[in-house]
């Protein structure tokens, strides 16, 4: 059976996810927080697979919100691998993408996480790789990581400056913007960057990094935490344009990694376009390990289309 995901669903989709990819932190306040403080214009909804009683799969749809061009929707879909093969992930897929059909999408884009089953899924329904991400991991319990200082800067915690929201959000504004893409993220507004970002539940107020001249934020590292796991996700890393190539950036994501690892926390994971070269070479330097290569797959709809991508 196919039906919208409820809020009860939570625990049984967070165990499907981690199941299909430990490498991820998602915990049951950081969907729910997703799923009822959505950044605004993302439209999404989410569906559940379930038989016996049990959830076997969940599709999530939703909406580019921060591109200037709309109707470029997205989707996202996992089946447990044992109930594969039996139509359940064409039935979630057919219905996401029927949905954003219906509310004006012209190209979808879907994404696999280094999975052969999920490409051939996707390439057999016409949509070809757009877009490759190089997904990393550091491990922390054995990572040397560099002295780095820079004169003149210092280093504080988001937690520490959580009333300059204002400030923060320019820097994710100018990352954003500057990452490598089809599209710049030009209309990121403060609203749904705060609920996207500043105000998710895992974002960790202790581990995410800060740097400051003076009074001012001019970099940062934003980092979600999943203590349990042990597991951290570099959300973010960015610093202002007036800034870069002074080192900052690397200053940040080293003091995230000392502080990830001074909280319990044995590995922090990472994914960057393959054409972001500055990043990677971070990454590099401070000893994260390739994991797997994830894959943005894109279609354009043709006009007059019938569900499931058939012309009618």
């Amino acid at each position: 059976m196919i039906r919208e995901l409820e809020r009860d669903d939570a625990p049984a989709v967070v165990r499907l996810e981690l199941d299909l990819n430990p490498h991820q932190v998602l915990t049951e306040r950081g969907l729910l927080h997703e799923l009822e403080q959505p950044p605004l214009g993302e439209r999404r909804r989410d569906w559940v697979a379930v038989e016996d009683g049990e959830v076997v799969g969940h599709c999530e749809a939703a909406f580019e919100w921060a591109v200037p061009t709309p109707g470029k929707g997205r989707v996202w879909l996992s089946v447990a691998e044992a109930h594969r093969r039996r139509g359940i992930g064409s039935s979630l897929f057919e219905t996401a993408v029927d949905y954003l059909r219906s509310e004006g999408a012209w190209r979808v884009q879907s994404y696999v996480p280094g999975d052969p089953a999920g490409s051939r899924f996707l390439s057999s329904r016409g949509y070809g790789v757009t877009g490759r991400n190089r997904v990393s991991a550091l491990d922390l319990r054995a990572a040397a990581l560099p002295d780095v200082t820079t004169d003149g800067f210092r280093l504080v915690t988001l937690g520490e400056t959580r009333d300059r929201a204002d400030d923060l959000y320019a820097i994710c504004v100018e990352g954003e913007i500057d990452m490598p893409s089809d599209e710049p993220e030009t209309e990121m507004d403060f609203e749904s960057w705060r609920r996207d970002e500043f105000e998710y539940p895992d974002v960790s107020d202790e581990c995410s990094a800060v740097v400051l001249e003076g009074e001012l934020p001019v970099s940062l590292a934003i980092v979600t935490a999943d203590r349990e796991r042990g597991v951290g996700y570099n959300s973010m890393t960015a610093t202002r344009r007036s800034h870069r190539r002074r080192g900052l950036a690397l200053l940040a994501k080293v003091a995230a990694a000392r502080r990830a690892r001074e909280i319990g926390l044995e590995r922090l994971v990472t994914e960057n376009d393959e054409d972001n070269a500055g990043m990677l070479a971070i990454n590099d330097r401070l000893g994260y390990a390739p994991l797997y290569i994830e894959e943005y797959f894109t279609r354009e709809l043709a006009q007059g289309e019938g569900p499931a991508g058939q012309r009618g």
